[in-house]
């Protein structure tokens, strides 16, 4: 009689693990930005509109899911992968208007700079 009670006993087992609830990972993008990715925006905007990085700030950080590689700024011509990237939106007040850097989630990653009015 124990040999019918294992496979009810692993059936038992098997469903109550099923019913434990699943805690899902927690995504890259719910921690700070890393200092040296916003360190990396604002040197990335202060080339790009030949400025020197002192005259930058960091406005806001905002953690986003990109839903490709063109993180949120696709280029005409160009392909990018269809995947999920998890980044920031990183806004910066200039002297005379705000710039948007938009970053994967790797401090040497990618950065794309995008002006916004």
């Amino acid at each position: 009689m124990t040999k019918p009670r294992l496979p009810a006993l692993l059936l038992a087992l098997g469903l109550l693990a099923a019913c434990q609830p699943v805690q899902p990972p927690s995504p890259s993008t719910e921690q700070p930005a890393p200092a040296a990715l916003l360190q990396a925006a604002l040197q990335l905007a202060a080339a790009e509109q030949n400025l020197a990085p002192n005259l930058l700030r960091v406005l806001s950080v905002e953690p986003v899911q990109w839903p490709d590689t063109a993180l949120g700024c696709p280029q005409p011509g160009m392909l990018y992968a269809a995947v999920i990237t998890p980044g920031y939106r990183i806004v910066l007040a200039g002297p005379d208007t705000t710039y948007t850097v938009h970053t994967d989630s790797d401090p040497e990653g990618t950065k794309i700079f995008c002006v916004q009015e």
